[in-house]
């Protein structure tokens, strides 16, 4: 054996060895990035038969036309399940049945705070285009109002909130 068979075989069992370091320090990066997913807390979505019956029977009332009972029953829920965005969808279904667009907004808007799967189009949850058509008419409505009136705080405050609400649609995935 000369000199560069002994160079040779000291470089390649360094690289070896060095090979080895990598792979160990790679393997605990994977355990403990593992360990870290294990103690998260796991996100539950608690199924409530008797709330999704109520909104059954609350949408079932709205079909009907039976706008006066259907926000009772709603406000009662919104009551007992503040959190639940789909009460608030429903509130706001009613107002748009009710012809009053801007109310019917902010309603949606407190429901994608609470869930914002409302504007995931990969969810079965997925209300986007109604939610859209509800900002397009309050826009309409606003800016009627704000010619007619162009000092009105108000209608500039609800102004921002279509626009809230349109950078939420477009970021959203539908």
């Amino acid at each position: 054996m000369d000199k560069l068979d002994k160079i040779t075989i000291l470089g390649v069992t360094v690289l070896t060895l060095y090979a080895c370091l990598l792979l160990f320090m790679s393997n605990d990066q994977t355990q403990a990035d593992q360990t870290r997913k294990r103690n998260q807390p796991v996100q539950q979505y608690i199924i409530n038969p008797d709330l999704d019956n109520k909104i059954k029977l609350a949408k079932n009332l709205m079909e009907q036309d039976n706008l006066e009972k259907t926000e009772l029953l709603v406000n009662s829920l919104v009551g007992e399940f503040p959190y639940e965005g789909k009460l608030y969808m429903l509130k706001g279904d009613i107002l748009m049945r009710r012809q009053q667009p801007i109310a019917a907004m902010y309603e949606y808007k407190e429901a994608i705070s609470l869930n914002p799967d409302f504007l995931d189009k990969k969810t079965k949850s997925f209300q986007g285009k109604k939610i859209k058509v509800t900002v397009d008419e309050a826009m309409a409505a606003i800016e009627s109002g704000l010619n007619q009136n162009p000092g009105n705080s108000q209608l500039k405050d609800d102004r921002q909130a279509v626009y809230f609400m349109k950078r939420k649609i477009a970021g959203s995935c539908g």
